[in-house]
């Protein structure tokens, strides 16, 4: 049997966030629900996808912002078990809370393993040079996307705010579909029980936007689909266009305009 491997396989623990970003991709500062997922649930998810895939080449912790997660050390220490089957685990973060004591001790138990990811809104990633002097300190492989002033990362960010069905005909849907960012990346999300084929399908499934579609994602709590046939659902979520494509402005990211990193929407 071929070998199931994936990609990139990004753990969504919590949509809580430290910001509130105007153009949030993940639907936050809108209808998105911004909630903790319980830690047992978290785990057995990870569980679940391990089941699935022989083997994950990037492992990923992202939010919301994964350092507001209250159980966040005890995640980390529960992917330890699978660091066999993963090459390296990603975190991701906005640099706006720096980890706890027991967040740090977890992190530096995935040894030369670990990644962190940046992504760097000036003034607003106030615990920027924390992370600094952590990665330098432990030899950490750091990235930083800077995302304010000039010369922003990928120009800047799009407006993906406002998700409706674009009506565009099958075929240009199926040829766009394939040219997405998301679909070249194959960034799957695990969010909640359910594994998609990334973040668009996932928070956009959330928002109630469209009915559930069979094969759009994996409900990795369902008892009903044998191991196979989940499998067989993954390694056909890059083949076509999925019902969330007809909504998402993503896979023309080449083209559309950019506006300002990380704006803050005004409390109240």
């Amino acid at each position: 049997m071929e070998e199931l491997v994936a990609r990139r396989l990004a753990i969504v623990p919590t949509t809580n966030c430290s910001l509130n970003c105007k153009l949030c991709m993940d639907y936050l500062s809108g209808p998105v629900k911004r909630r903790d997922i319980p830690l047992e649930d978290v785990c057995r998810d990870i569980d679940a996808c391990f089941a699935l895939f022989d083997r994950v080449v990037w492992l990923q912790f992202v939010g919301g912002e994964v350092f507001v997660y209250r159980d966040f050390a005890k995640l980390l220490d529960y992917a330890l078990r699978y660091r066999d089957r993963f090459d390296r685990l990603i975190i991701e973060t906005n640099a706006t809370v720096f980890p706890d004591e027991a967040g740090r001790q977890a992190l530096l138990r995935h040894g030369d393993a670990l990644s962190i990811y940046v992504s760097d809104y000036g003034e607003l990633s106030r615990a920027r040079g924390k992370f600094d002097q952590f990665a330098r300190e432990h030899n950490i492989h750091y990235v930083v996307k800077k995302y304010h002033g000039d010369g922003q990362y990928f120009d800047g960010w799009i407006d993906n705010t406002n998700p409706h069905d674009l009506k565009e005909p099958g075929d240009v849907l199926e040829v766009n579909a394939m040219n997405c960012p998301q679909c070249r990346l194959r960034n799957m999300h695990c969010y909640d029980g359910k594994l998609h084929r990334c973040s668009n399908s996932c928070f956009m499934q959330e928002m109630g936007l469209f009915p559930p579609k069979d094969g759009d994602f994996v409900d990795l709590r369902d008892v009903s689909r044998s191991r196979e046939e989940k499998r067989e659902i993954i390694r056909e979520f890059y083949t076509h266009a999925r019902r969330s494509c007809r909504y998402c402005k993503q896979k023309y990211m080449a083209i559309l305009p950019r506006y300002p990193a990380a704006q803050q929407l005004k409390k109240g």
